[in-house]
């Protein structure tokens, strides 16, 4: 189960934890209130109708048709009265009253009259001078039982009655009132509660799924990070999240260790495997003019090691550049210079290889073309570049170098060198760390490293580069209609 599932799991639970609290104390709270208002207003009733039928009962009028009638009128008056919009349009109340003694002498449903209410609750308590309630199971105007789960509330109010001054208790008034009567207001908060509930469950929800959401998406940003291998990976940064960004943090000081030791294990297995061909090329070479050689082959040997200890100093400073490059990315220093003039720099260093394999130079480039860029890498890009089209060009043929503005945000660079093409294997792997092609005038390879470093300097420069081989096409008036290999870098001014 993902963390994600696991998170939105919980916080729903708790969600559905609260609402069923919330529904508990509902019924542990509301109902009790409402009724407690209820008992409140039948209380002042009571004592209301109380003081109205005293005289009524002194003089004993209470058993007759008409104040009967009195009665029933009041009970059976409609209403027309919209109380939190429930439609209320009949009133739900009983009464019976009942002498000193508590014997009832009326009763509104007709059906208690005679009958002794002295050891009710209502009636006994009130007969005690203190106040009386009770709540009994309801029964219908023909006195059967309604069901265990309906009940009626009963408040008494004492009746007092004037003799000679002084106020003489003569009996009690009850007024009843059915629970089920206040059960619809109950059913409306009940309803209106569960609808917030369910808008309330459902926005958590949400609001947990976006949490949720986040911390997975979060995590995943770490641990993706922590799976990456390539340097330039930014530290993810988390808003509000300081754990996480610590968390965040401890990984990018893990893998800075874990890539400085790899970066230095990789670096000298490499160097060791390069510098083993050179060196017992030289360690041979030497060896043999230990002997008493003619002087033409001294002079063979010679020469070898001269070669092979450029090759290695050669191999020695690319690896350095390379190191160099990759260990301080995000420290290209642009400044304004003449891309122009640099590149007629880099030929003037190249003029003698140039001159000795008997290689045309062709040129068409823009003057005073002004760039913003690292001076030092560009000029390592164009030397490198440069050093493999020499490398490949057969003497007495041409290469050409071009600059052009593209735009006004954008110039290119080529350099076309008449050659035999790469081959369609070698193509996407051109600039991988490494790989390299026998030259075709010694069938040796290079280091591998030149064509890495152009690459991830094009690249920090928010360039681009290509290599291509063109068949049978002009590239410039200067060289129509030839082949060779066409090298397009492009860079923002």
């Amino acid at each position: 189960m993902s963390i994600f599932i696991r998170i939105w799991f919980f916080f729903g639970l708790i969600i559905l934890l609260g609402l069923c609290f919330m529904s508990y104390t509902f019924n542990q709270q509301v109902k009790p209130n409402v009724r407690q208002v209820v008992e409140d207003t039948l209380a002042e009733n009571a004592n209301i109708i109380a003081m109205l039928v005293a005289e009524d009962v002194h003089d004993g009028r209470v058993d007759t048709a008409q104040f009967d009638q009195k009665i029933q009128n009041a009970l059976n008056r409609k209403l027309n009265a919209n109380i939190w919009q429930h439609n209320k349009n009949e009133i739900n109340q009983q009464i019976y009253i009942t002498d000193a003694k508590g014997k009832v002498i009326y009763d509104s449903q007709g059906i208690a009259t005679g009958q002794d209410y002295s050891k009710w609750n209502d009636v006994y308590l009130t007969l005690q001078g203190k106040y009386g309630v009770r709540s009994t199971r309801s029964y219908d105007l023909k006195g059967n039982d309604s069901g265990a789960y309906s009940s009626t509330m009963f408040i008494a109010a004492p009746i007092f009655y004037q003799v000679n001054g002084k106020a003489q208790l003569i009996g009690v008034v009850s007024i009843g009132k059915p629970n089920i009567s206040v059960q619809p207001y109950i059913q409306r908060a009940e309803d209106q509660l569960l609808r917030q509930a369910g808008w309330i469950g459902l926005i958590s929800l949400f609001l947990a799924s976006l949490v949720a959401y986040w911390l997975k998406h979060s995590i995943d940003r770490v641990r993706k990070y922590a799976q990456a291998l390539a340097p330039v990976n930014q530290t993810p940064y988390f808003r509000s999240a300081k754990e996480l960004n610590q968390v965040a943090q401890a990984v990018e000081n893990m893998r800075e260790k874990l890539e400085d030791r790899a970066y230095v294990e990789h670096y000298v297995n490499t160097l060791t495997h390069e510098l083993k061909s050179p060196l017992t090329a030289i360690q041979a070479s030497a060896e043999l003019l230990k002997e008493d050689l003619p002087l033409e082959d001294q002079q063979q040997f010679a020469t070898h090691i001269h070669e092979q200890s450029h090759r290695l100093k050669t191999l020695i400073d690319r690896m350095l550049l390379l190191t160099r490059l990759e260990k301080s990315q995000h420290q290209i220093e642009p400044q304004y210079f003449n891309l122009s003039e640099l590149i007629q720099q880099v030929l003037d260093q190249h003029a003698s290889q140039i001159q000795q394999q008997q290689i045309q130079c062709l040129l068409d480039i823009e003057p005073n073309c002004m760039i913003s860029a690292d001076r030092f890498w560009i000029q390592q890009t164009l030397a490198n570049v440069l050093d493999n089209a020499l490398d490949f060009t057969p003497s007495t043929d041409k290469i050409f170098f071009k600059l052009i503005h593209l735009d006004n945000k954008k110039i290119q660079i080529s350099l076309f060198n008449e050659s035999a093409s790469i081959p369609n294997y070698a193509l996407p792997q051109i600039f991988d760390t490494y790989f390299s092609l026998p030259r075709p005038s010694n069938q040796q390879r290079s280091s591998g490293i030149g064509l890495s470093i152009v690459k991830q300097v094009i690249e920090q420069h928010h360039g681009q580069i290509k290599i291509e081989n063109i068949q049978s096409n002009h590239i410039t008036k200067l060289i129509p209609h030839t082949s060779g290999v066409l090298v397009s870098i492009e860079l923002p001014l």
